[in-house]
């Protein structure tokens, strides 16, 4: 049957080389273009860093994206044994961070609060100890008490209700 037998058309070669056009462009990309994205990822990463502070108990922040919108600032505090560590994941629509620490521990968290941007702050600690210790997560406002959860299981996990801040300054469930 051989070479002549396929029966290619002039159209298909075409398609095919486009095909392979696309792909070595793309490939051309990835390899041209990956130390600059790998080196822009890393100081990110560095500013991320820089921003957590030390040892003090306070923590990064979550901002919303504009700095025009109404927002609230809500504090997520871990409690417990003093000394214990712990890792948390919080934040808000827009954003989240993991982080880990010792206890006691505030993080601050930006909430938008237009009704129609549907921002909330979310907030989930766990223990990195097997012991039956009492980890304690709270969401605050203004230093009350919006909602909370708790933890006494080994290496368990006390998530905090998701709260949806509202115009006006408060929170709904």
């Amino acid at each position: 049957m051989g070479w002549r037998g396929l029966r290619i058309t002039w159209r298909e070669v075409l398609g095919l080389l486009i095909g392979v056009a696309i792909c070595y462009g793309l490939f051309s990309y990835a390899v041209l273009y990956a130390p600059q994205l790998r080196e822009a990822a890393s100081e990110r990463t560095q500013e991320d860093d820089s921003r957590r502070g030390g040892e003090t108990g306070q923590r990064a922040s979550t901002t919303p994206a504009s700095s025009d919108e109404a927002t609230k600032t809500v504090t997520i505090r871990v409690t417990g044994t003093t000394g214990n560590s712990f890792g948390i994941n919080y934040g808000n629509l827009l954003s989240s961070q993991t982080d880990e620490g010792t206890l006691p521990a505030d993080y601050k968290v930006q909430v938008r609060t237009d009704p129609s941007s549907g921002d909330y702050v979310t907030a989930t600690a766990w223990k990195t100890t097997g012991d039956s210790k009492e980890l304690k997560l709270q969401l605050l406002d203004n230093g009350t008490v919006v909602g909370e959860g708790s933890t006494t299981k080994d290496y368990g996990a006390a998530p905090a209700p998701q709260k949806k801040a509202v115009e006006g300054g408060g929170f709904q469930p």
